[in-house]
């Protein structure tokens, strides 16, 4: 019984000593607005929340008609075509060329000149 008390005690102090760093560390993340009818952008990273990110890429890009994407604890680009207007694509991926390739990816299904113009990581 001794034993488990110890044990017990041993965690709890564990716990105590630990959890504001675990806490420190929790998910981060990003997000990206385009509007295909003006071509604006913006992006939000660093925040805590999905809905943080989104609403500072959405006031980044101005344009009530954006649509957006984001990721968390990941990288998120976004792709464009100069050969269509409006035309785009977005991926997220563990590295900035994984999120580059899938949004290269996703906009070369409907845009043969896809390029990238942003890609953010969701930490700051």
């Amino acid at each position: 019984m001794k034993n488990l008390t110890r044990g017990i005690l041993l965690i709890v102090f564990a716990l105590a000593l630990f959890a504001p760093a675990l806490r420190a560390r929790g998910d981060s993340y990003a997000a990206i607005a385009y509007s295909a009818s003006s071509g604006r952008w913006g992006y939000g990273n660093g925040y805590g929340s999905q809905g943080e990110a989104v609403a500072r890429a959405l006031s980044e890009c101005g344009r009530s008609d954006a649509q957006t994407n984001w990721c968390r604890n990941a990288w998120i680009a976004l792709a464009i075509s100069n050969q269509s207007p409006g035309g785009w694509g977005s991926g997220w991926g563990a590295t900035a060329s994984a999120a580059r390739k899938a949004a290269i990816r996703e906009c070369r299904g409907r845009n043969p000149d896809a390029h990238v113009v942003l890609c953010v990581s969701a930490y700051r």
